[in-house]
């Protein structure tokens, strides 16, 4: 069994947090998980506003790991989501890319059109909050 990193304790006050906020409380999870983890490859399926997102970004950076983060999201929104406009998307694009470019990227397509972007067993952490149903997690 790994021991657990005592740096991996201090909690990181999150940079970011934006409308809708349901995913808040579990920020300082995720923020340790990437800690204890270290993954090479973190991939998140459906990031809307960017909170939980940018939270792990923020751990890769603060924790100085070699991690390559990628966001999979279309940015229109869906039926558990609602629609939304563009500025949801430019918003989150200006924060990401002045803080995480160098090691994250963005990915504006469908979770199916990003499936050919990684090889098999490639992903270390995959994070899926896109649409709420069984048949799009699935």
């Amino acid at each position: 069994m790994n021991e657990v990193k005592q740096d991996c304790w201090s909690l990181l006050q999150p940079s970011d947090v934006a409308f809708p906020f349901s995913w808040v409380g579990h920020i300082p999870f995720a923020m340790w998980l990437v800690c204890q983890l270290k993954p090479n490859t973190f991939v998140e399926l459906g990031t809307h506003s960017g909170n939980s997102y940018l939270a792990i970004c923020q751990a890769v950076k603060h924790h100085q790991l070699p991690t390559r983060c990628y966001a999979v999201d279309t940015w229109q929104g869906d039926e558990h989501a609602g629609q939304y406009d563009n500025s949801v998307y430019e918003t989150l694009q200006l924060k990401h890319n002045e803080r995480y470019g160098n090691f994250s990227t963005l990915l504006r397509m469908t979770f199916d059109d990003a499936l050919k972007t990684f090889d098999d067993n490639t992903v270390d952490l995959l994070h899926i909050d896109g649409l709420h149903t069984y048949e799009a997690v699935k």
